[in-house]
């Protein structure tokens, strides 16, 4: 497969961030307590490598033909035991800090970091994907940044059902009052 430049930088950046989070995935896996959040972790590491793989394959020039490269599902047919609609409003919780002289990480940790690497992860992929010009290269990376958002809202769902990652609920007039500010067109 011929790839210009900016698509082989793209792909390279794509594949170093890859790269880190499924070392940091093994270490998060070493040093995770709740086998709720180990089950989840464990089902992405296997489709982070496969993904890694692929796009390995794809820079060597393998021929592989990545219109049909699968894209992973998570969340409500993840099988965890968490409702497909998230938790809304604010709860007291305990107050989180830095542990700057931390040896392992809490639950929360690995998952916030886990969060934090899937959706840096997705704007990654989203943004090489629209400096690709191969069709089929950026099929793969646009595949990738969906499989990264539906990695996301699994460890989502996961945070919010442990009460650590709220979701705030807007006041009804402020709502009401944008929902009446955009209306549709008409006479089109």
């Amino acid at each position: 497969m011929k790839m210009g430049t900016h698509e082989a930088m793209e792909v390279h950046e794509v594949l170093s961030e890859s790269t880190c989070i499924i070392d940091h995935y093994a270490m998060y896996l070493n040093q995770c307590r709740d086998p709720e959040l180990r089950g989840v972790l464990e089902r992405q590491q296997r489709h982070l490598n496969d993904a890694y793989n692929t796009k390995v394959n794809v820079m060597q020039g393998q021929g592989i033909d990545v219109s049909r490269v699968s894209r992973v599902t998570m969340g409500a047919t993840s099988g965890i035991g968490i409702e497909n609609q998230p938790d809304y409003g604010i709860q007291q919780t305990s107050p989180v800090t830095p542990r700057p002289e931390a040896r392992t990480l809490n639950d929360r940790t690995i998952a916030q970091g886990a969060l934090l690497f899937h959706k840096c992860g997705a704007m990654r992929s989203t943004t090489a994907a629209l400096e690709c010009a191969n069709p089929h290269l950026r099929n793969l990376l646009a595949t990738s940044s969906r499989s990264c958002m539906e990695m996301a809202y699994e460890i989502f769902q996961y945070m919010n059902h442990k009460g650590w990652y709220q979701v705030p609920i807007m006041p009804e007039h402020a709502l009401n009052q944008m929902q009446q500010t955009y209306q549709p067109m008409t006479g089109h």
